[in-house]
């Protein structure tokens, strides 16, 4: 058996992209991803078992891609404050450079899809963000971050994120350096003590 093309395969997962950020997730079909990646129906079958593999490794690829952007540059030794906005930045940068994969990741985790394998997605992205868990238990040793679980002020920082991303990516919100600072300072505020 001929071995799996990988940039195919990538093509395969950017059309599911295309597709959410014009249609929403509800929008994709195996059809759409075709015409979209220029790929036969057959050929897909060949990469992905179903619509919910694909919809899943799209979740891993694009949650893979946002976590690397995340940490750029992230150093625990420098003052949890400076580290916050470090991330704050890198995230909100990638968030308005992939609209489209944006989009996906922001309703994959309110569908049903991330129901498909929750205890896996939760170790998963435990692991994947250990920098981050580490860096709130040392703000909240240092007093320099409320003490709440740490896994309730994820949610929070990236539910801010994620309101200042698609504001500006609507052009609701202006994409200038003292609002993106305003909107940083007001995530800070919300954790810090």
């Amino acid at each position: 058996m001929k071995p799996l093309d990988p940039i195919k395969q990538e093509r395969i997962i950017e059309a599911v992209f295309a597709i959410a950020g014009t249609q929403g997730i509800a929008g994709i079909n195996i059809a759409l991803i075709s015409k979209e990646a220029g790929i036969g129906v057959g050929s897909i079958y060949t990469y992905f078992k179903n619509k919910e593999e694909l919809i899943q490794a799209a979740f891993f690829s694009v949650e893979d891609k946002i976590t690397k952007e995340m940490y750029a540059g992230f150093d625990i030794a420098i003052p949890v404050k400076i580290s916050f906005k470090r991330i704050f930045m890198n995230t909100l940068k990638y968030r308005l450079r992939h609209y489209n994969q944006t989009v996906f990741i922001d309703q994959y985790i309110q569908s049903n899809y991330i129901q498909l394998n929750f205890d896996k997605q939760i170790k998963e992205f435990e692991r994947k963000n250990s920098a981050l868990y580490e860096l709130i238990n040392k703000g909240q040793k240092e007093g320099v971050l409320v003490k709440i679980l740490p896994f309730t002020m994820i949610c929070y920082i990236i539910g801010s994120i994620r309101s200042a991303s698609n504001g500006m990516a609507q052009k609701y919100i202006p994409l200038k350096k003292q609002v993106i600072e305003e909107c940083f300072n007001m995530m800070w505020k919300g954790i810090s003590n």
